[in-house]
């Protein structure tokens, strides 16, 4: 502790000089302040965040919390975000608004001790090395499709409603099943197509059923959730459908050899995310009831944990196909003073080019991405004022990914009121919608395998598609209006520590400081002397020196 108030008065020193007054620091979110703090090496946050999900076995009982977290001090971190809300909706304390995980029909969470308030543990321990705990919630995410639980399945007025576009495979009666995406992840009960362009095997496990398709003919029907473990090939004048659990299941009842397939067909609906190919059950966040649901989970943290902030996670829309419900259609109607005759085709429709998904704009299509992002704003500021009502001591702040330029398609705008981008969907009022000034810390995610704008560009790829654009993004979308603190994807460099090293070095470099993401990975890869080596002393966050927000 007195190592950290002595590091506290040397940096603030640093500051003074550096800003040539005290009346710099005392002014509420002083541009020159936030920006000269980024050369003051002294005051970095270093924030690691505890996946609730993926450390399960990592955070169940009270001495492999002690271990976890002492590991954490000795390794110069300032800051934990712990997640107590998991996108299935579930928690690890005892809640009076949300199921505990030893509830769940999931196996991975049934183990959980049922007793066990991870929140109560982390505290008592971080208080032990002066670290910090903000409690993460995974905002808008509140059920598990796959399980069918969670609140926003329990109350499905909640749930987002979809504007569906998929491709479909069509049998020789004209049944259909939904593509869920061509040559990515197979998920459960998806169907997925792998075309021999970018598969040469099929990349799926075992748990599935894997169909080749040769000139429009099936010609093979190999079920490997019975047989075993078997290399499938992609036949190179056709493709291959893979299925697993419900898609599976339709394979079996429908499919033969011999018989004509077609994936050309398109379909559209407007369904509740629990009905889509979705493992995540959004709700709609302008419903009264979701938003009372989240606030009253806030309020309960804030009211009964001794914590430092409360952070946000998946404080957004699901994705650009949301929300389209009839609460979502009048509001909208509202903002915009007239109808919209054609629901959802005058706000955009949707193609395929190359197996890809295609949004084309209708009339109403910029209005739509503004209101969207407003809502959230709106939601923004009125999450911060309950939060500061509760405890004033208590700190807000989010996560985000970097790509502000594409991030429109959540409805989020993260920016500073006064930052107007430069891009086609944008309205000319777009900038209303930035709601940094909300926050008293803002994480970005600069989830990049390549650290230099020079290794991106050498791919071809938008400065921004690296950590140290991305870096440069984000200060310049926030304006400096508050503290920015650039985020790593620990999984981006498996096998790679030296460029792990760099990365870190590159974001502290460009921004207020560095959130990793996240512990698992730290433990699977035995990353913590690494990181001791990086982090040689201890810094102090900027979010923490009174007058600087």
């Amino acid at each position: 502790m007195l190592k950290r108030i002595l590091i506290f008065f040397l940096s603030t020193v640093i500051l003074f000089t550096s800003l040539g007054g005290i009346s710099s620091i005392e002014a509420k979110a002083n541009d020159n302040a936030k920006r000269n703090l980024i050369k003051n090496k002294n005051m970095k946050a270093r924030i690691l965040w505890y996946d609730l999900s993926a450390n399960l076995e990592n955070l169940n009982t009270p001495e492999k919390v002690a271990n976890i977290i002492s590991k954490t001090a000795d390794a110069n971190f300032n800051t934990i975000v712990l997640d107590v809300k998991s996108s299935t909706g579930f928690v690890p304390y005892p809640s009076e608004y949300s199921p505990h995980l030893s509830t769940s029909k999931n196996p991975k969470y049934q183990g959980y001790p049922a007793d066990f308030d991870l929140i109560e543990n982390v505290v008592r321990e971080a208080k032990k090395y002066d670290l910090e705990v903000h409690l993460n919630i995974n905002t808008f995410a509140a059920g598990s499709n796959q399980y069918a639980e969670g609140p926003a399945i329990e109350n499905p007025e909640w749930q987002t409603v979809v504007y569906d576009v998929t491709r479909v495979v069509t049998d020789s009666e004209e049944n259909k099943y939904s593509i869920a995406g061509f040559d990515i992840t197979r998920n459960s009960d998806q169907l997925i197509i792998y075309t021999p362009e970018n598969n040469t095997i099929s990349p799926a496990n075992r748990w599935g059923i894997e169909v080749k398709v040769e000139n429009g003919i099936v010609t093979e029907i190999i079920d490997r959730n019975t047989i075993g473990e078997q290399e499938v090939t992609v036949p190179k004048n056709g493709y291959l459908i893979s299925a697993h659990g419900k898609a599976r299941q339709w394979v079996l009842d429908n499919i033969q050899i011999n018989e004509e397939i077609d994936i050309s067909q398109v379909q559209s609906d407007l369904r509740p995310t629990s009905e889509t190919n979705a493992t995540e059950t959004f709700m709609n966040p302008i419903n009264p009831e979701v938003q009372q649901f989240t606030w009253n989970i806030i309020s309960e943290l804030v009211t009964n944990y001794d914590i430092d902030g409360i952070t946000l996670d998946r404080a957004r829309y699901n994705n650009i196909y949301t929300d389209f419900s009839d609460l979502s259609r009048t509001e909208f109607e509202k903002e915009i003073g007239q109808k919209v005759t054609n629901w959802p085709e005058d706000i955009f429709t949707v193609k395929f080019e190359d197996n890809k998904k295609v949004t084309v704009p209708g009339k109403h299509y910029k209005e739509w991405i503004k209101w969207r992002a407003a809502n959230i704003e709106k939601y923004f500021e009125e999450t911060s004022k309950l939060v500061k009502s509760q405890n004033s001591d208590v700190l807000f702040n989010t996560y985000v990914g970097s790509w502000h330029p594409l991030y429109y398609s959540e409805g989020v705008n993260w920016g500073s009121k006064n930052y107007q981008p430069d891009y086609e969907w944008a309205t000319p009022d777009y900038h209303e919608t930035g709601y940094a000034d909300h926050l008293d810390f803002l994480m970005t995610g600069l989830y990049y395998g390549d650290v230099t704008i020079e290794e991106s560009d050498a791919k071809g790829l938008p400065y921004w598609y690296s950590v140290e654009g991305a870096a440069d993004l984000s200060m310049e979308v926030t304006n400096y209006e508050t503290f920015t603190y650039g985020s790593l994807y620990l999984l981006d460099y498996q096998d790679r520590p030296e460029s792990f090293k760099e990365a870190i070095r590159m974001t502290e470099s460009k921004t207020h400081g560095v959130m990793l993401f996240d512990l698992v990975y730290i433990e699977m890869y035995d990353w913590w002397p690494l990181l001791e080596e990086v982090f040689t002393k201890e810094t102090v966050a900027p979010h923490t020196i009174p007058g600087l927000n």
